[in-house]
């Protein structure tokens, strides 16, 4: 297990949730995305200078890219946009402007559903529609995500894909009976979570009648066993 490159990310982006830190790991243990600190080792080489903050966010197009600020010899700041999986330093791309004001698109939500905002992100599906992804927590204390269009401030329900994801989610008794019977064994967790794509899995800790403990991936829909780890406990 790669420990360096988690202890960056966990060391340089405190205000990821812990399910994202969860993620980001995983990804790039599996290599699907560059550590961190071979990211900023690239960044060293070519804007001599002390690196300052890196956040791992989403584009408007979806990518994974590190925004890395750097203090420049010369005493200026920088912002460097650097893909998250080849590594490539981005430029800045010019920003889409969406037809409803950020402002009074929020107002128009809080007046219907009265509560904090957490987060607020400007985005660009995959059908090239500009949205607002908001988090509120509601005054009932509940957590709830919103979607509005950026162009005509419609509220969209951005829970619906979710869920018809979740329909298809294989049964855990059934998932857990399939398990190849070199994992059979004393099962300690079970937790349904996600990777950088979207796709839910479930991860299973069990210990073997020898005495070893193994971290299992399973695809939850298909019950494919997509990732197996012997951990020391």
């Amino acid at each position: 297990m790669k420990l360096l490159p988690a202890l960056l990310i966990a060391l340089l982006l405190p205000a990821a949730h812990a399910e994202e830190q969860y993620v980001i790991r995983r990804a790039v243990e599996a290599g699907q995305l560059k550590p961190l600190a071979e990211i900023l080792a690239g960044v060293q080489k070519t804007h001599p200078g002390k690196v300052l903050d890196v956040d791992l966010e989403r584009d408007l197009a979806g990518r994974r890219i590190y925004e890395v600020t750097v203090l420049r010899n010369d005493g200026q700041r920088s912002k460097l946009l650097v893909d998250a999986v080849s590594g490539r330093e981005l430029p800045h791309a010019t920003p889409a402007t969406p037809r409803l004001d950020m402002a009074k698109a929020l107002r128009a939500l809080l007046a219907r559903h009265p509560g904090k905002v957490l987060e607020l992100e400007l985005k660009l599906t995959a059908d090239n529609r500009l949205i607002y992804e908001v988090q509120l927590i509601l005054q009932d204390g509940q957590l709830r995500e919103f979607v509005i269009d950026a162009q005509n401030g419609e509220v969209l329900d951005g829970n619906g894909h979710r869920q018809e994801v979740l329909k298809k989610l294989m049964p855990l008794p059934d998932l857990l009976g399939r398990l190849p019977a070199r994992y059979r064994g004393t099962i300690h967790e079970v937790e349904l979570e996600y990777d950088q794509d979207g796709r839910y899995f479930y991860e299973v800790e069990l210990r073997l009648d020898d005495g070893r403990v193994f971290e299992l991936d399973i695809d939850a829909v298909s019950g494919k066993l997509l990732n197996d780890e012997e951990v020391s406990r």
